[in-house]
């Protein structure tokens, strides 16, 4: 399997973080680097992980919050995404997220995760 370059990783990296960035507000982003970027929802003092994504040499990791129970997290996130991720950490590594169906998928996963966030009141939109 081939490695992205850094151009590559920059670029995926930067497709996932604008994705991450639709959801604040009204989630809060936690880090913001070069190389990292995470968001979180806050209500009073509960937060809750929205997303993460973190660029190494080679690869980007994506990341999406434990805490949702599994039959929820099955309606939110596509088939293709979860079956790609470490699902003991609900993570995925990315080697190409300039890819259209990919990229609609982790869009559709931020926008619906966004919408249960509210739903279940860890933010308000």
């Amino acid at each position: 399997m081939s490695h992205m370059n850094k151009p590559q990783v920059d670029l995926s990296f930067e497709i996932c973080q604008q994705y991450l960035k639709s959801a604040v507000p009204p989630c809060t982003a936690t880090a913001d680097t070069p190389t990292h970027y995470e968001c979180m929802a806050i209500n009073g003092e509960a937060k809750h992980l929205f997303g993460y994504v973190v660029a190494h040499q080679h690869v980007v990791t994506l990341g999406f919050n434990e805490e949702i129970p599994e039959n929820d997290f099955k309606e939110l996130v596509s088939d293709r995404l979860r079956n790609m991720m470490n699902h003991n950490h609900r993570r995925l590594e990315i080697r190409n997220a300039e890819i259209v169906d990919l990229r609609q998928d982790i869009q559709d996963a931020c926008n619906k995760l966004l919408y249960y966030y509210n739903q279940i009141g860890w933010t308000k939109i």
